[in-house]
């Protein structure tokens, strides 16, 4: 069984205070450096004033992000395209450090798509007066207007840029994470969980389609779904991860074992909502929904598992 290194443990611990798509106003200060040709870890405090102590510590943490790598000394970049996006930008840019840091990433990221304040509040879970002080700011340096229905979006026109930024680093985040083996699929996760699935046997919680088993539904499956941190998970939680699953993968398959499960649990899993659910309602009575089984191929395959409609 792999247990996960010391290091993830210790990432773990900073997402605590950095969060998933976060970087301190240290770091992007520290980033601006090294865009501006100052890699070495000696340089970078002097110009920052600040103790090479500090400076260490913030390496620490953009190492573990996956911006940086520590090489005798100096700081490199590593070769993403986000990272030389973002280098780019805070060369061009340096004002760009303001509107970033802390939970600006994700505001700013959310607003790829136009959204209301209700929305990105949803979506990041942030409180609102962070995300309207950090619009305010975005929207004296023209990083972010309002469009015809009065929602907010990425001014695409003069900060083109800082927008292929954010879809980089966007898709970079949600297939990657210390926290997991590198050869994941990462279906979902915040700061403080992630699920995913890995063919390896890992110091994990199984979760999903793998835990069906426990409720009656022994599945052969390709990989294994797992959960961090490990806990106690109840019928629910695999429920609704089996349905971020199926939303990432959109298999056939997984679409009638969730149909299985709804079947056979449903009245403990009443007040589950999300839009395949409801497709699967539809079609349980009766409705054809494109990419989804037919009720005559759930009903046969609720005949092996003894699961009556």
């Amino acid at each position: 069984m792999t247990i996960f290194p010391q290091k993830c443990k210790k990432y773990i611990n900073d997402l605590r205070y950095s969060g998933i798509m976060h970087l301190s106003e240290i770091e992007l200060k520290v980033l601006e450096q090294i865009a501006q040709g100052n890699t070495e870890i000696n340089t970078i405090a002097k110009e920052l004033h600040r103790d090479i102590s500090r400076i260490y510590r913030t390496k620490e943490t953009l190492s573990t992000k996956g911006f940086v790598d520590l090489t005798d000394g100096m700081l490199l970049p590593k070769k993403t395209t986000h990272v030389t996006i973002l280098l780019q930008l805070l060369t061009k840019y340096p004002n760009i450090v303001d509107i970033l840091p802390r939970s600006g990433i994700s505001i700013l990221s959310s607003l790829l798509t136009p959204k209301k304040v209700s929305e990105i509040e949803r979506e990041t879970q942030l409180k609102k007066s962070i995300i309207y002080r950090k619009i305010k700011q975005a929207i004296e340096i023209s990083a972010v207007i309002k469009n015809e229905n009065q929602q907010y979006v990425i001014n695409e026109k003069i900060w083109i840029d800082l927008k292929r930024f954010l879809e980089e680093y966007k898709k970079f985040e949600e297939t990657t994470d210390p926290r997991v083996p590198a050869n994941s699929t990462i279906y979902y996760k915040n700061n403080k969980e992630i699920l995913f699935s890995n063919n390896s046997t890992l110091d994990a919680t199984q979760t999903g389609f793998s835990a069906y088993e426990r409720y009656g539904l022994k599945l052969l499956l390709p990989t294994i779904y797992y959960y961090l941190p490990k806990k106690n998970l109840s019928k629910k939680d695999v429920f609704i991860h089996s349905l971020q699953i199926t939303e990432k993968e959109k298999d056939i398959r997984h679409l009638t074992y969730v149909s299985l499960f709804y079947i056979k649990y449903k009245n403990e899993l009443a007040d589950v909502k999300h839009p395949i659910l409801t497709n699967i309602k539809q079609i349980l009575q009766g409705n054809y929904i494109k990419g989804y089984p037919s009720l005559e191929e759930i009903k046969e395959k609720a005949d092996v598992y003894d699961i009556r409609l």
